[in-house]
Order: C-alpha cells, then sequence, then structure tokens
C-alpha cells in the first residue's frame, strides 16, 4: 500500500485504497478548520481546533490530528481503522502494518447510539463528574477522570456502578470532592458529555489508574503509596503500586 505514511512517529493512512478494496463509496472536502469525510453516504466531520471526529452519532478521539497532501487525506490508523473496523497490527522491525478486512464494515452508530447501548444513568453521573472534576483540563484529562470512574467500576476493590463509585465513602472519606462540595450537581457542558462518551467507547487516557489529584493541593499520599501513571493538564494520575 502507498498510501501510508509516518509523521512525527505516528503512522497514518489515506482512506482511498481501503475503501476502493471494500467497495465503500467515500469522498472529502478540506473545510476552512478541519474537513469533511463521507463513507457510504455517512458524514464525519472534524475541526482543526478539537481532537475528535464526530459522525453517524458518535465521537472519535483523535489526538494526534490529521492532515492532507495533494488530494489525499491521511488520518491516524486506529482512527481509520476504528471507523472501517478493520483488524490492523503493526510490525515495527519491519516498518509495516497488516490489516485484515475479515469484520470490516463502516461502524455502526445513529443518532441515539450512546443512549440505546450504555445505561443512561452511566452516561448522566459520568458526564456529571468529568465536569465537576476537570472542566478546567484538556480533552485527554476529562476523559482520563472518566477512566478513573470506570476502572474503579471494574475493579473488585470498588463499588460496581458508576453512581456508587462517584458516591462512595470509604472508610466515611468522600473519594471525590465535587460530592462534599455540591459542584457534582451542577449541569455538564458539551466537552463532559463528549468525553463520557468517548470513556464508554473505550478510550483511554491513563490506563489502569484509579486514583487522580491535583499536585498543587498536596500529593503525599498518592506519591508514596501510589505509582504515577501520567500527568495531564493539572492531575497526576495514579496506578495500584506494583500492579
Amino acid at each position: 500500500m502507498d498510501q501510508g505514511c509516518i509523521r512525527d512517529g505516528e503512522l497514518y493512512l489515506s482512506p482511498g485504497e481501503i475503501c476502493r478494496y471494500l467497495d465503500i463509496d467515500w469522498s472529502w472536502r478540506q473545510e476552512d478548520e478541519g474537513f469533511t469525510l463521507s463513507l457510504s453516504g455517512v458524514e464525519f466531520n472534524a475541526s482543526s481546533d478539537k481532537e475528535y471526529l464526530s459522525g453517524n452519532g458518535r465521537y472519535f478521539y483523535a489526538p494526534q490530528g490529521w492532515f492532507s497532501a495533494g488530494d489525499r487525506l491521511y488520518l491516524p490508523y486506529e482512527l481509520l481503522s476504528r471507523l472501517l473496523c478493520l483488524d490492523t497490527e503493526v510490525k515495527q522491525d519491519e516498518a509495516a502494518i497488516y490489516i485484515s478486512t475479515l469484520n470490516a464494515r463502516l461502524i455502526p452508530g445513529g443518532e441515539d447510539y450512546y443512549e440505546l447501548n450504555y445505561p443512561s444513568e452511566e452516561l448522566f453521573w459520568l458526564s456529571q463528574i468529568i465536569h465537576a472534576e476537570a472542566w478546567q483540563q484538556p480533552l485527554a484529562g476529562q476523559i482520563g477522570v472518566g477512566n478513573v470512574v470506570m476502572n474503579r467500576v471494574n475493579s473488585p476493590d470498588f463499588p460496581s456502578t458508576v453512581f456508587d463509585v462517584i458516591f462512595d465513602m470509604d472508610h466515611n472519606i468522600v473519594q471525590f470532592e465535587p460530592i462534599s462540595n455540591g459542584s457534582v450537581y451542577s449541569q455538564p457542558d458539551e466537552m463532559a458529555r463528549i468525553a463520557a462518551c468517548l470513556c464508554l467507547d473505550g478510550y483511554n487516557t491513563v490506563g489502569d489508574s484509579l486514583y487522580f489529584v491535583n499536585p498543587a493541593y498536596g500529593s503525599g499520599w498518592f506519591d508514596s503509596a501510589l505509582d504515577l501513571t501520567v500527568t495531564i493538564g493539572d492531575h497526576n494520575f495514579y496506578s495500584v503500586r506494583g500492579a
């Protein structure tokens, strides 16, 4: 395939050859601040000031960005693989990517995709806590807060629902400050809801982190008892030491 390239260490693919092979009608048009990609008549929109695409009722995280060269649009290979449900394997030693089209199709969606595929209570409370904890943080940090909540839901050491994790009182200690100050009940903005949707769809920016804190307010216990996973914006994210 001659429609791939590496830029700033990231692998990009152009949709043309793959779409032709899959017999998927596609086109794209450059716009003032982004582009619109059409796949089988379904449009996906991107803006240069956002780190995600939207289309078919869904959001797609793309922090690496995208670019055009001549008449070609280049997308991060993970993004194109998700849009077309491709199975891919990157072979770094061969400087090659292997693509399986066995399950290829346009990714499903729909106007009510998130409401139909995830419990409404999860989407509601995940949006609430993301906004309350991280409304001033970058999208990666907002996704990270949602990841911590979902990691706790999936951990045997914490409650098993989003609501119960957020309102957990382990050892009579509130786990999230917005529960104490009431900001968890504030109306979330659009970005918090987008971050919640991305979390539920499996995007992760903080790995298996179970804790986060703004070190400006003290992080002594976190640093001494946990492993620092990543710092995003004003938050440090931590995982269980040795896990």
